[in-house]
């Protein structure tokens, strides 16, 4: 199974060449390993001293397959995704035709204007290359874009495939299963688009979010960029993802540094240990020439790394879990570091549970167990795993009774 890393941060921070550092390292460990950039503006192979050589082609800023990086102690491809460029041919047709093909189809009009109009959705095609790349190797590495890009990404899988489950009815789909009765050609050429679409969305929410994947924060030892660090360590954990560990760039230390800015980055890298007390947190020094080329970020990672496991700091993973207590069941959401100001709860009149953390939302499939409770409250509670939204859900007697009484006639 390939292992993903995702490498994420505010603009600035080095998440380049954190990125660039660590695929570097995988790949010195024998894993076949293609390091990703998602980022609009590409630095990736600039990092990996790729380009600016004389003779150096142009290729290698916006390719459309993985190309060898010949430096690497090891198998090291890279691939820089121009979003742009590479618009994916099903979305194309779906955009083109949406508003008047899938309300043809039975598609409420307002959802099928939603779908053709989802804002980030050409941008969110650059993680299904990932996706398509990703067999072929043991280790991908993303460099992802900035971090308010990069949640609104992550997030839209999940948003978009819910959307078209919400809005296409299930007489649709079997008539279009059933040679498209009833439907025009063009109809079914939307709905065969949208169907793959979600389809490869899903795969893609499934490989960021699964079991071996996971996502490094870069930072630096500022007030400013660490509280933003520490929302998204928040939303990243909100929407099903595993943070393996932080590393602060750019620590100032030493007597070659103005005393003032040695201090203010030490008490920084101390704010950041105590935001960040569940994970794994390395620190990386100020250099005074950024690292480019292969043998300069292998240096950058043994510091950062010291000997350990390139893919994963060792921060234990939490996940949603749901249990009987009893007299009542629990769900267990982590949002390590968010203020029970910033959240909010609905149901769904299909069941679904929606948590919103400040612009953030998850929208969550409830078991039939639950989907047969009233929620009767929930907090914020410190677990062994650290904090979670805990929502307690009690039985709804006359649901329950009615599932007892269609049990009892039918057996």
């Amino acid at each position: 199974m390939t292992r993903v890393l995702l490498v994420a941060g505010k603009g600035g921070v080095g998440k380049t060449t954190v990125a660039a550092a660590t695929a570097l390292a995988a790949a010195r460990e024998g894993l076949r390993t293609l390091v990703v950039s998602t980022d609009p503006a590409h630095s990736l192979t600039d990092a990996l001293g790729l380009t600016g050589r004389t003779g150096q082609p142009r290729e290698w800023r916006t390719a459309g397959d993985p190309l060898r990086v010949e430096a690497a102690p090891g198998h090291l491809d890279v691939l820089q995704i121009d979003t742009r460029a590479r618009v994916d041919e099903s979305w194309t047709t779906l955009r083109r035709t949406a508003g008047g093909l899938l309300a043809g189809a039975g598609v409420d009009p307002i959802v099928a204007e939603e779908i053709a109009t989802v804002p980030g959705l050409e941008d969110v095609l650059s993680l299904l290359d990932v996706a398509a790349h990703a067999p072929g190797y043991d280790a991908v590495v993303v460099d992802c874009a900035p971090t308010a890009e990069t949640l609104r990404l992550l997030a839209l899988p999940e948003a978009v495939d819910r959307l078209v489950r919400r809005g296409l009815p299930v007489e649709s789909r079997i008539m279009r299963l059933v040679a498209g009765q009833g439907l025009p050609p063009a109809t079914v050429e939307a709905l065969d688009a949208l169907d793959d679409l979600c389809a490869r969305l899903r795969s893609v929410r499934d490989l960021v979010s699964g079991p071996h994947a996971a996502v490094r924060l870069v930072t630096t030892p500022e007030r400013v960029v660490l509280a933003e660090t520490a929302r998204a360590r928040t939303t990243l954990a909100l929407l099903g993802h595993h943070v393996e560990g932080v590393v602060v760039n750019r620590v100032a230390v030493g007597e070659q540094w103005p005393a003032a800015l040695v201090a203010r980055h030490r008490e920084g890298l101390v704010a950041a240990r105590d935001r960040f007390a569940a994970l794994p947190v390395r620190h990386a020094p100020y250099a005074d020439d950024e690292p480019v080329g292969a043998e300069a970020l292998l240096a950058l990672a043994d510091v950062v790394l010291g000997g350990g496991d390139p893919l994963d700091l060792g921060a234990g993973r939490t996940a949603l879990d749901i249990r009987d207590a009893g007299d009542r069941w629990l769900l267990d959401l982590p949002v390590p570091g968010a203020s029970a100001d910033d959240v909010d709860l609905a149901v769904t009149d299909d069941g679904a549970l929606v948590v919103d953390l400040g612009p953030h939302r998850r929208v969550i499939e409830l078991p039939a167990v639950l989907r047969r409770c009233e929620v009767e409250g929930a907090s914020l509670d410190l677990t062994d795993g650290g904090q979670v939204l805990r929502v307690r859900f009690v039985p709804d007697e006359a649901q329950w009774s009615a599932g007892m009484t269609g049990t009892s006639g039918g057996s």
